[in-house]
């Protein structure tokens, strides 16, 4: 027979059992939830909140009808009403019409009657508009700068003033100072970007090469850095014989300066190495000492592109946690929407601050890439709260193979075909030319290894 303290510690392990397996079914529902918002062709027979096919029940209907959640709400109101009362406050209806002119909760729609739906656009810009209001009253109280007129003619209040200049006379801490200058150093380094994809077979590279020759074109120092881990091809389609790669200077072989290689119109190249197995699966050592190599590139250039592998491979997460500006490559194809989605996922999760473009290639026409567009930015916008921005999309084009035969970009051999100027559009997006951070790329990506 158990005595007490065995029995709590039993019940405490039942209770554990009990939440983990709720958690792991909320994760299964979620994930199919995504999985259907990517693929309208997915079955939606077992998703919560959706009848069955050849079943007229409502969700409402199967859960008993809609007395029991009504009645428990009315209870609560109940109790709360009951106990404003006794306090001599107001009653919840009187709060609610109280709440800067909030109106009461909307009833129900009646029965068949169609929900209304906000168009995304609308209610993103709503958000945008909330949360740069609250920015701008943060930025006004807390403003560290001698006082100035307050919008519409209003001075501040004299203690306010007061408490915003108070922390300007107070010396700042040495890290901080120091901080801050090498803040103001770094943004000197080179502007990177890191163009990914969550499935091999998009374009990426093709999108990569083409994008880093055209800025190239136009009188920048650029900088293509092939991190396909083990299977680099970027050289191929530049038309290059590197003798030395990543690899190399990893392993400490050669610097990361002598490692480059020049191509067409200035641009230099890093190539990935091929088939190395220290590349497909590097330590965490490794990694740090290759980055730490290369930072000192940062210093020699205005761009920097990085090449990534497709999936989340340890290098690719780190370089995520540290970029300010990713191009993510898919296609239609729902196999590459969904590891796209994924892929997108992870860099916010490591990066809430990294801007994300989207770029649609080998779509069949426009009418394909919008639909991928909207599927991508709807399960974005449902599951995540958020959704990266659209660049444009890229026409599947037999001149893209014919240029990766002759080894030369399609940019340079057709210029004038649809690929090549829809490229063009993808290389003029205008948040690579912002795309440098306070701090040196390599040096936030080594903290990330960390």
């Amino acid at each position: 027979m158990l005595n007490r303290f065995q029995f709590a510690r039993l019940r405490g392990f039942r209770r554990g059992k009990k939440r983990a397996a709720e958690a792991e079914e909320a994760r299964r529902s979620r994930e199919k939830n995504e999985a259907a918002a990517l693929d309208p062709s997915v079955t939606r027979e077992g998703l919560p909140g959706q009848t069955t096919a050849g079943s007229s029940e409502t969700p409402l209907e199967r859960s008993g009808g809609p007395s029991g959640r009504r009645s428990g709400d009315e209870r609560i109101e109940g109790l709360l009403r009951r106990h404003q009362e006794q306090r001599g406050l107001e009653a919840p209806e009187s709060l609610h019409r109280s709440n800067g002119g909030a109106a009461a909760p909307a009833s129900p729609a009646p029965s068949g009657a169609p929900a209304e739906v906000v168009p995304v656009e609308q209610a993103v810009k709503t958000s945008t508009e909330a949360d740069s209001g609250a920015a701008e009253r943060t930025r006004i109280v807390g403003a560290v700068l001698p006082a100035a007129p307050a919008p519409n003619g209003i001075s501040a209040p004299e203690n306010v003033t007061k408490t915003a200049r108070k922390p300007a006379l107070e010396p700042a801490p040495a890290e901080q100072r120091v901080r801050l200058v090498e803040g103001l150093k770094a943004t000197t380094t080179a502007r990177v970007v890191c163009i990914a994809s969550g499935k091999g077979g998009t374009g990426k590279s093709v999108i990569a090469s083409n994008l880093a020759l055209l800025r190239a074109r136009q009188g920048e120092r650029v900088l293509l850095i092939d991190f396909d881990a083990g299977l680099a091809n970027a050289h191929l389609l530049l038309g290059l014989a590197p003798p030395h790669d990543v690899g190399h200077v990893m392993e400490g072989t050669v610097s990361a300066r002598e490692a480059l290689v020049e191509g067409p119109h200035g641009l230099k190249l890093l190539a990935g190495g091929v088939g190395r197995q220290s590349l497909i699966d590097p330590t965490r050592r490794e990694l740090d000492r290759l980055f730490k190599a290369l930072r000192p590139l940062e210093d020699d250039f205005d761009l920097i592109v990085i090449d990534h592998g497709a999936g989340l491979s340890y290098s690719t997460v780190a370089h995520l946690a540290a970029a300010s500006t990713l191009v993510l490559v898919t296609n239609h194809e729902v196999t590459a929407l969904s590891d796209g989605y994924a892929l997108y996922k992870r860099a916010k999760l490591v990066n809430p601050e990294i801007r994300v473009g989207l770029v649609v290639n080998r779509a069949p026409d426009e009418r394909l890439a919008m639909d991928a567009w909207n599927r991508f930015r709807g399960a974005s916008h449902k599951f995540l709260g958020h959704a990266p921005e659209l660049i444009g999309w890229v026409p599947a084009d037999p001149v893209i193979s014919q240029a990766v035969q002759l080894r030369k970009p399609a940019v340079l051999s057709f210029p004038e075909s649809a690929a090549a100027k829809a490229i063009g559009k993808v290389a003029s997006w205008a948040p690579m030319d912002h795309a440098r951070t306070t701090t040196p790329f390599y040096v936030k990506a080594r903290r990330a290894l960390r």
